[in-house]
């Protein structure tokens, strides 16, 4: 069976409810794919809210800094996926970008990824869990090609 890569943006995960949504429509998808993989941006308007918090503080912020602060609107999301997906009875684990193995140059705010050890994520998905995966959109566009 393939390998199903799925990506929900924002929106799609904005609320308890649209999560709970995004978990029945990954479980349709599991019942008929043997590996899944999810890559999930932050809740709604998490980002915005986080920019807006961090200007009160620091009108320019590290670029260090503000990727700290904004990875933590997907890392809010994979675990509430994880979460959701665990409750229907779906085996789910939830992985920051190097947890999942992906390495990018020290660059802030604009990273190019340079390396994916596919292994991390091989392991979870041999185990038969769905792997959840923290992602912003420009990172994930950046992937295209590379394989597990």
């Amino acid at each position: 069976m393939a390998l199903v890569v799925q990506k929900y943006g924002g929106t799609s995960v904005a609320s308890v409810d649209r999560i709970r949504k995004v978990a029945a429509r990954i479980l349709l998808t599991e019942e008929k794919h043997q590996h899944m993989v999810v890559v999930l941006s932050a809740m709604g308007n998490t980002t915005d809210t986080l920019k807006k918090m961090a200007a009160q503080l620091d009108e320019e912020p590290t670029g260090r800094e503000w990727d700290m602060l904004a990875s933590t609107g997907e890392q809010v999301s994979i675990a509430l996926l994880a979460m959701a997906l665990r409750q229907k009875g779906c085996d789910a684990i939830s992985l920051t970008g190097w947890q999942a193995g992906i390495r990018t140059e020290s660059t802030h705010s604009d990273a190019r990824i340079e390396h994916i050890d596919p292994m991390p994520i091989r392991k979870h998905l041999d185990e038969g869990k769905v792997v959840v995966v923290a992602g912003h959109a420009p990172c994930v566009s950046r992937c295209r090609g590379l394989t597990l």
